[in-house]
């Protein structure tokens, strides 16, 4: 009579066990490279967007696309603004960071929040919520920008033409990296980036969140477009109110807003 070999179920559940193991070192690392892979195609988006400010600001005398509806948050972009960009040929998925699973899922909602689409290339209406903040002056006779906040050196200003001095150190176009400021505590010491009651909230139920988040009191970092065009990524750094970075240029702080602030 033939034998036949196989696996006792104790080699099964040492197999297994193996298995588990590879598989709980391997994904942690398959989720950084997809999240470095999402980081640079959304450093590549913003560069798009400081270009097309760029583009704007040769056909108008060096002078940027100040917006003329504020909007509450920062990152409320003003439809004439948006159609100029989409003119340049970017699109609508060009207006949100790949890393942020809220924008992405429900994109039209932000897409429309406050404008009608005519077609792929014009809306109207007041404003979309991107998922980019902009470091934009006013329209003249719309009103000003409060003072950019935590600003010991007095070097952040919001921009208005393309002539300003050291363009290279000069932010145009930020991630989105927002919080709850109001919900501090132990637990979120910087405040909530993940769960940020706004308009959105109200409107479909659903909590506004930042970009690039590695738990919902800490992000990463965010990708930040310059004047003359270049993007670079900035770390997060949770001890940014320690009196070493607070002199920082470079360090990402709560710099606009009340209890949602707008960090770069």
């Amino acid at each position: 009579m033939c034998k036949r070999n196989g696996f006792t179920l104790i080699e099964l559940l040492v197999v297994i066990a193996i298995i588990a193991i590879l598989m709980a070192i391997l994904i942690p690392a398959l989720q950084r490279v997809r999240e470095q892979g999402r980081r640079q195609s959304c450093g590549s988006q913003i560069r798009q967007h400081c270009m097309a400010f760029l583009m704007y600001a040769d056909d108008y005398s060096a002078k940027l696309p100040l917006p003329d509806i504020p909007g509450g948050w920062l990152w409320d972009l003003d439809v004439d603004v948006v159609n100029f960009m989409l003119q340049t040929g970017m699109t609508k998925k060009m207006f949100y960071c790949p890393s942020n699973r809220t924008m992405h899922t429900n994109i039209d909602h932000f897409w429309t929040f406050q404008a009608t689409v005519v077609n792929e290339k014009k809306l109207t209406g007041n404003f979309i919520v991107s998922g980019y903040c902009y470091v934009l002056q006013m329209t003249p006779g719309t009103g000003e920008r409060p003072e950019i906040q935590n600003n010991p050196l007095g070097s952040k200003i919001w921009l208005k033409t393309t002539t300003e001095k050291q363009p290279a150190l000069r932010e145009l176009s930020v991630d989105a990296t927002l919080c709850a400021w109001d919900q501090r505590s132990p637990e979120y010491p910087n405040g909530n980036f993940g769960l940020v009651a706004g308009g959105t909230l109200n409107q479909v139920s659903l909590y506004d969140r930042s970009s690039h988040l590695k738990s919902d009191a800490l992000p990463s970092g965010m990708n930040i477009g310059f004047l003359d065009g270049h993007v670079e990524w900035r770390h997060f750094n949770p001890q940014w109110e320690s009196p070493e970075y607070e002199q920082a240029e470079d360090i990402p702080k709560p710099r606009y807003g009340s209890n949602r602030r707008f960090w770069w």
